[in-house]
């Protein structure tokens, strides 16, 4: 995990933000924002306790996650919305929407195994889940005015 840790702390740097500024109190997490966009990095070992949910068996691999939660659920059309979610998130590049159940919250999210993680998938992740967070933020407020988050910093 060392070594993925100094990857993702070297990519931030190259976007002018310090590891002491975007890391969490727990190791392997870090904050960062995109205007009101919080996006949060996370790397761990996978154990293997979870290891039936990727395609592959290995134990104990490394994890890289980019996620950023955007909007809630909203109230009326409800359905509708869901079916835009699955349809739109079939397109997707290297990310996929999701919706956590405990909130109705909406996330981008990016996630890849991480035993060959370059300071290039780092950028090109954060850069694909603001991108994709901002784009949805946009059309889900404009078709059915949907709760956006705010950053918390």
């Amino acid at each position: 995990m060392e070594q993925i840790t100094k990857t993702i702390e070297a990519a931030l740097l190259t976007l002018g933000i310090t590891p002491e500024q975007a890391r969490n109190e727990e190791e392997g997490q870090w904050t960062v924002y995109r205007e009101t966009l919080e996006i949060y990095l996370d790397a761990w070992n996978l154990g293997t306790e979870q290891q039936a949910l990727f395609y592959f068996q290995a134990d104990d691999q490394p994890v890289f996650q980019v996620i950023s939660p955007f909007c809630q659920v909203p109230a009326d059309r409800y359905e509708e919305f869901l079916e835009q979610v699955m349809d739109v998130d079939i397109a997707l590049y290297k990310v996929s929407l999701g919706i956590r159940q405990d909130g109705g919250v909406v996330c981008v999210k990016y996630r890849n195994v991480a035993t060959l993680l370059t300071q290039d998938e780092v950028l090109e992740a954060l850069d694909s889940v603001a991108y994709y967070a901002e784009l949805f933020s946009k059309v889900f407020s404009e078709k059915y005015g949907v709760t956006l988050l705010e950053r918390q910093d």
